[in-house]
């Protein structure tokens, strides 16, 4: 063995130490799904509420499918079944069985007591200690007390064709492109028109929780995705654009749009799927998801979001983590279909049958 082979491995073997040393990376934790139960509904009585605790009822979970709705415990004790006729609205506190010219509606806890009524005809829609109740014609709507009674109400003359609330205010867009946001005395924070397109309409829009940030899908010929930032709390304080994105693709119906807890992310339905945009730098990515969006949910440690989309008979649900790392899906077809997050446990249901799947990380 010459002199240079001597010199060269014994080099070689220290680089290829070194190497392995700081090339090397930790194994994240995977993100695992664990079934833990399956309910089929097939086997309770509808219109029965169960024997329970108050407790039980305090951390009931809501579900609606098809003509269906009720509540159950994460433990997969089934609260309260029952079918509704026409219309209904339901949250984790609270559900409203309604028809088209009701002008008295009832206000019902999950355990089928009678908390409020609303004594005005209308369309009521609950979300997570929210109500609101929207009005005959389309263009106005009202802000509900826990009773039922109206706390404040916007008359308008253009139709509402998009709407969100969060725990400090409430977003509602436009058929003429006007985006208008209201904290929750009913004071107007926002109003401006996202503009760029050649007809002008908000088919998606999202306020974030503390009504820093509104976020808007809009637009036929030139639509695009926009996202304006409140530069103080009064009336007429200045609303800028700092983000916006034209679509390659448009869509020509209603979108879901969602900022997660912190903010600092705000996910958007697409013509290809989903679009994510990180708040702070603006970056924005895009991930492919089949079919309409109908649900997006962040997990209660904010590490997940779980997507629920539709194509067709086939419902998907997706699993998004980080920023924008896609975990995985899984699909089944069904008549009708819904999500719900508590803890760490997605709880899917699907026609008859409702399942908790636990979320854990190896």
């Amino acid at each position: 063995m010459n002199k240079k082979v001597k010199i060269i491995l014994p080099i070689c073997a220290i680089l290829a130490v070194l190497y392995i040393i700081f090339a090397a990376k930790p194994l994240y934790p995977e993100i695992q799904f664990l079934p833990v139960w399956t309910l089929d509904l097939d086997s309770y009585t509808k219109g029965e509420v169960a024997e329970a605790t108050a407790e039980d009822f305090e951390h009931a979970v809501a579900f609606k499918l098809g003509q269906n709705l009720g509540y159950f415990t994460p433990e997969g004790k089934i609260l309260n079944y029952l079918t509704f006729p026409y219309k209904a609205t339901v949250s984790d506190d609270s559900y409203a069985l309604y028809g088209t010219s009701s002008s008295l509606i009832d206000i019902c806890t999950p355990n089928g007591s009678v908390s409020g009524k609303i004594p005005v005809t209308g369309f009521p829609y609950f979300t997570k200690e929210r109500k609101f109740i929207f009005l005959p014609g389309g263009s106005s709507f009202s802000k509900l007390n826990e009773d039922g009674t109206v706390a404040w109400t916007y008359e308008g003359f253009t139709p509402i064709t998009a709407f969100s609330s969060s725990s400090s205010g409430t977003v509602a867009g436009f058929a003429n492109g006007t985006v208008i946001g209201f904290d929750n005395n009913g004071t107007i924070t926002h109003n401006y028109e996202p503009g760029g397109s050649t007809y002008a309409v908000i088919l998606g829009a999202a306020i974030s929780e503390s009504s820093k940030y509104i976020a808007t899908l809009s637009g036929q010929g030139g639509q695009r995705f926009v996202i304006s930032k409140r530069n103080g709390k009064s009336y007429g304080a200045h609303t800028s654009i700092v983000f916006y994105k034209s679509m390659e693709e448009e869509l020509n119906r209603q979108v879901l749009i969602k900022f997660s807890k912190d903010e600092k992310k705000v996910f958007y339905n697409n013509a290809t799927g989903i679009g994510i945009v990180d708040c702070k730098s603006f970056r924005n990515t895009e991930l492919p998801i089949k079919g309409h969006i109908l649900s997006i949910l962040e997990s209660d440690t904010g590490k997940e979001i779980f997507v629920l989309s539709k194509e067709g008979s086939t419902y998907t649900v997706s699993t998004i983590e980080s920023f924008d790392a896609f975990s995985g899906a899984f699909s089944f077809d069904a008549e009708s279909a819904c999500i719900a997050v508590k803890g760490n446990s997605l709880f899917v249901g699907r026609d008859g049958k409702l399942s908790r799947i636990d979320i854990i990380h190896r």
